[in-house]
């Protein structure tokens, strides 16, 4: 089965999510770490999450924290409106 993914679009963002490869019917971040897309879109818009952001060079990717997330992305395109999901996971002590 090939990959599949789901797009969101928020505030003139298109948040494109890959679904789990073990698990095809549920989202990779749910999957993996219990976050949600809001989870990640929240995490994205965040002030203190945008103050943090870096380019990983080496991953090639963004990595930016909130006080309760990491979040891991790039841009899908030149237009910088589509956002592929990476990773997005709780920090500390998050259930």
């Amino acid at each position: 089965m090939g990959r599949r993914f789901k797009k969101v679009i928020d505030r003139g963002h298109g948040f494109v999510f890959k679904y789990d490869s073990t698990d095809p019917t549920i989202l990779h971040n749910f999957a993996r770490h219990l976050t949600t897309e809001q989870d990640a879109i929240d995490s994205f818009f965040d002030a203190e999450a945008i103050a943090s952001r870096i380019w990983n060079d080496e991953r090639q990717r963004f990595e930016q924290f909130s006080a309760t997330h990491g979040l891991y992305w790039f841009w899908l395109d030149e237009g910088a409106s589509d956002v592929m999901v990476i990773s997005c996971f709780k920090l500390g002590g998050q259930a």
